[in-house]
């Protein structure tokens, strides 16, 4: 009965304590690791909902986003190691769990405490308009008749990588991967003549192939020949899905919030309750508009499950990309 109580009265305490932690919490400004260049997709949506919590004054100090230049492996260990006091939080992407699998990093997400995911974006196949791949059929079937001659250009180990090769595992061919870098990078090489085939962020590939005003681009040299998405996008017109085309591939990536592991659940709940909030201001929905996202949020057990469950599909793709 004596230990029950003693159980009974820590718990309290502990719960007071977190309590009081969530309510003085923040004090000052919170930093946002973004572990990669300015202007790349992951740093717009921080700087994005940074704004929205401003503008809707959701917590009483701003939120600065920082780039960690050099490999994204740098600004998330900054936020493993940082002190868990609720100032300090990392935004990443599904890349995190494929650069563990493949060995790239020695740690992963379970390092961290979640907070919440946030937007989901489909990846998209681009190939120029004179290379006589029009649609993903005739790609694949190009490819079938000269295994691995076809240049794919790809981040290795990326995102990019990754959908190319669960293309390649859903039809049966080979591509010779090449180290170009992220979508403009692999935008120069296709328009140069480098290589064949990318696969981009649906919002890159409309910004590559599109007008303002969403007509096909007279003059771009690169046309999109697949989403690889569940379905098509209205702002991606004449673009079917690969399922469409006989190729049941998807692949896409989602942001994800961690904090350092021992961060109080109850600014870990508070900070996911401003995101969560800034999600269904105007200004995020627009955004998500604009760069062709899925509105997503989770956060909690559902987060969590999310997390184990795309480890499961991704880390063995990013394992076989590390054997080719």
């Amino acid at each position: 009965m004596k230990k029950s109580l003693v159980t009974l009265l820590a718990t309290a305490a502990m719960a007071v304590g977190s309590a009081a932690v969530a309510g003085d919490w923040p004090e000052r400004p919170i930093s946002i690791i973004v572990p990669f260049k300015a202007g790349g997709s992951t740093d717009l949506v921080a700087r994005s909902f940074a704004t929205a919590i401003d503008e809707a004054d959701l917590l009483s100090q701003p939120l600065t986003v920082l780039n960690i230049g050099g490999h994204s492996s740098v600004g998330a260990r900054r936020v493993l190691d940082a002190s868990p006091d609720g100032y300090e939080f990392l935004l990443h992407e599904t890349g995190i769990i494929g650069a563990q699998a493949s060995g790239i990093i020695d740690f992963g997400y379970a390092d961290y405490k979640p907070v919440a995911a946030t937007g989901s974006i489909c990846m998209a196949l681009m190939t120029r308009k004179d290379s006589g791949y029009d649609d993903l059929n005739s790609l694949l079937d190009a490819a079938r008749a000269a295994p691995s001659e076809i240049v794919f250009g790809v981040n290795l180990g990326g995102l990019n990588h990754m959908s190319g090769i669960l293309l390649e595992n859903a039809a049966g061919v080979k591509f010779r991967f090449a180290q170009i870098g992220g979508s403009a990078d692999n935008f120069a090489a296709l328009t140069g003549g480098q290589t064949a085939i990318a696969s981009v962020g649906a919002a890159g590939a409309r910004n590559f192939t599109l007008t303002d005003d969403g007509q096909v681009s007279d003059d771009s040299q690169v046309q999109t020949i697949a989403l690889l998405a569940d379905q098509p996008h209205p702002r991606l017109p004449n673009v079917q899905t690969a399922a469409e085309q006989g190729s049941d591939v998807q692949f896409c990536f989602t942001n994800y919030w961690f904090a350092p592991k021992d961060t109080p659940d109850a600014i870990v709940d508070a900070f996911a309750g401003a995101l969560e909030a800034a999600a269904e201001t105007d200004r995020i929905v627009q955004f998500y508009n604009d760069t062709l996202s899925t509105p997503v949020f989770l956060s909690g057990e559902a987060f969590a499950t999310h997390l184990e469950e795309t480890a499961a599909v991704v880390g063995p793709i990013a394992k076989q990309a590390t054997q080719q």
